[in-house]
C-alpha cells in the first residue's frame, strides 16, 4: 500500500480513537462555560445512582471490544474475497476498520453521556480507556495483517 494510503488509515483510526476522550473533555468544558448551575444539582442527585452502572460498563466494554475484533475479522475476510480491484479491496478493508472501531467506542460514548448526568469521573475514564484501547488493538492487528 502506498505511504499516502497508510497515512489515511492511521489518521482515520486516530480520529476514532480520540473521539470519545475528546467528547468527554468537550462536555466537561461546556459544562463549566455554558451549562446552568442547576445542572450540578441534577448531577449530584443522579450521580450516586448512575456510577455503579458505569462501573458495570467496564467489562461490557471489554466484551464489545472482543465483538468488534470478531466483526473486523469478518469484514476483512469479506473485503479480501470481493471480486474487485486492489484499490477497492483496500477501501473496503478501511471501511471495515472504521465500522469495527466505531463499535468498540459505543460503551465509551455511553459512559461519557453518563458523566454529564453525574457519574464519577473515575468510572467514566475506566470505560473510556478500555474502549479506546480496543480501537488501538484493532488498528495494530489490522496493520499486521496487511
Amino acid at each position: 500500500m502506498s505511504d499516502r494510503g497508510t497515512r489515511g488509515w492511521f489518521w482515520g483510526l486516530v480520529a476514532i480513537a480520540v473521539a470519545v476522550p475528546f467528547a468527554l473533555a468537550l462536555e466537561a468544558l461546556l459544562r463549566v462555560l455554558v451549562f446552568p448551575p442547576e445542572l450540578e444539582l441534577v448531577r449530584e442527585s443522579w450521580g450516586p445512582g448512575i456510577t455503579p452502572w458505569v462501573w458495570r460498563l467496564v467489562p461490557v466494554s471489554a466484551l464489545v471490544d472482543v465483538g468488534a475484533y470478531v466483526l473486523q475479522l469478518e469484514l476483512q475476510r469479506r473485503a479480501r474475497s470481493m471480486p474487485v480491484d486492489a484499490a477497492q479491496k483496500r477501501w473496503k478493508r478501511f471501511e471495515g476498520l472504521m465500522i469495527s472501531a466505531s463499535v468498540a467506542q459505543i460503551p465509551g460514548l455511553v459512559a461519557a453521556f453518563c458523566f454529564m448526568l453525574g457519574a464519577s469521573l473515575t468510572s467514566v475514564l475506566a470505560v473510556v480507556a478500555v474502549s479506546t484501547a480496543g480501537v488501538v488493538v484493532l488498528g495494530v492487528t489490522l496493520s499486521r495483517q496487511r
